[in-house]
């Protein structure tokens, strides 16, 4: 078996990773990008980068952007629709095959070395501090090692990272529009939201298709997520036996303040669990901890610090309070859905708040704090008592 040696390693080639490996290579560090697939390679994920997380990148995302999204159809489970636009866009829809590629060649105008098809089979900790990365046909020697790799990722199991909670699970499929979508669905998405316990569904637009897919909370709706997506289909006037690429993934997020480091080794994006509770997304996480990991690798690698802690201690500052607030969100919100909706539809000054979270760099805690001095406490009660009521009405949860 071949021996080589490199710097870092980074393992997953998905959003965090790639974004990770650049700004490591960025500071002028030796840098390895692993991924079990071969690109381009399509990952089950609605597409959706808001404008919040793309401002987070040094370069435009035009290239593989499809739709620009400035408004949404919203409906309260399979209710009636209401409209809100913006005026402005809030998200771009791309794929995630075109994406992750696109971010993978940004990586490796870095400098970064990518080598695809190559499936980590576990990493050890070497006596001396560094790693060895074993894969089928070679071991890897390196100081510092990123996990990237996803929900029950190789270096989170091997190394003996807490396993993220499975709290959420979706299911989603491609409808082909080879004319073009509706023109209702051109520059918006379309929301049913509480469709299922703890989730919501969704109709995203794409250049030559749309997307569609249910989620929710895993032990509660599992059985039922074929069923809500035919349901979803027929709801928007699709037929359900026009949908392909029928996928479903674990949305995997991580109990507040987990580890994410230990020595030279850290997890970044879902591997980390890095999850917004409340909607599911997790590119803008996994951009923020891609970029977060670059100064710690940097103090690391120049022997200032003993471990990659600095980025956990940036991950709690920067990421840790508005996944906070946004558990606690979510449960008052599937407590309570419909009033939520109706000041949705009612309250221009709360949807413009929404769409800022999603434009620009304010966040859920934000919102909170926007209520005054005594909103975070007065979430944590109202969270609190949701909680219960979930418990309650979803047994199996």
């Amino acid at each position: 078996m071949a021996s080589i040696e490199r710097t870092v390693v980074v393992v997953g080639a998905g959003p965090a990773g790639s974004t990770a490996a650049r700004e490591v290579a960025a500071r002028g560090h030796e840098v390895l990008l692993l991924d079990r697939a071969r690109f381009p390679r399509d990952k089950p994920c609605g597409g959706g980068v808001t404008i919040r997380a793309a401002a987070l990148l040094p370069f435009d995302l035009t290239p593989v952007i499809e739709r620009v999204i400035d408004g949404a159809m919203v409906r309260l489970r399979h209710g009636p629709d209401f409209t809100r636009d913006d005026g402005r866009p809030i998200s771009y829809m791309t794929q995630r095959h075109r994406l992750d590629a696109f971010l993978v060649e940004k990586a490796q105008e870095a400098s970064v070395e990518f080598a695809d098809g190559e499936r980590v089979r576990r990493v050890d900790r070497l006596p001396d501090g560094g790693y060895t990365v074993r894969t089928a046909d070679r071991e890897i020697h390196s100081r510092i090692v990123l996990g990237a790799d996803g929900a029950n990722g190789v270096v989170a199991s091997t190394l003996g990272f807490e396993a993220p909670m499975e709290s959420a699970v979706a299911l989603e499929a491609n409808i082909a529009f080879p004319d073009g979508v509706p023109p209702w669905i051109e520059s918006r998405v379309a929301l049913a939201l509480a469709a299922l316990p703890g989730g919501y569904g969704w109709v995203f637009p794409k250049g030559d298709h749309v997307n569609v897919g249910v989620g929710g909370w895993t032990h509660v709706v599992g059985p039922q997520l074929r069923e809500a997506l035919n349901q979803m289909c027929r709801a928007y006037g699709f037929a359900p036996e026009s949908m392909t690429e029928l996928r479903g993934h674990r949305l995997p997020m991580q109990r507040p303040g987990a580890p994410v480091t230990a020595g030279g080794a850290a997890l970044v994006g879902d591997a980390a669990g890095l999850l917004d509770p409340l909607s599911g997304e997790g590119i803008h996480a996994a951009f923020v901890s891609g970029v977060a990991i670059a100064p710690a690798v940097d103090d690391y690698l120049a022997n200032e610090v003993p471990s990659l802690a600095g980025y956990e201690l940036a991950i709690q500052r920067e990421l840790l309070p508005d996944l906070v607030a946004s558990r606690q969100l979510m449960e008052v919100f599937h407590a309570l859905p419909a009033p939520a909706v109706a000041l949705m539809r009612r309250s221009d000054r709360f949807w413009q708040r929404l769409c800022r979270m999603l434009r620009e760099e304010a966040g859920y805690d934000d919102l909170v704090r926007s209520r005054g001095p005594l909103g975070p406490a007065v979430l944590r009660s109202l969270a609190a008592g949701a909680r219960l009521v979930n418990a309650r009405r979803y047994p199996g949860r």
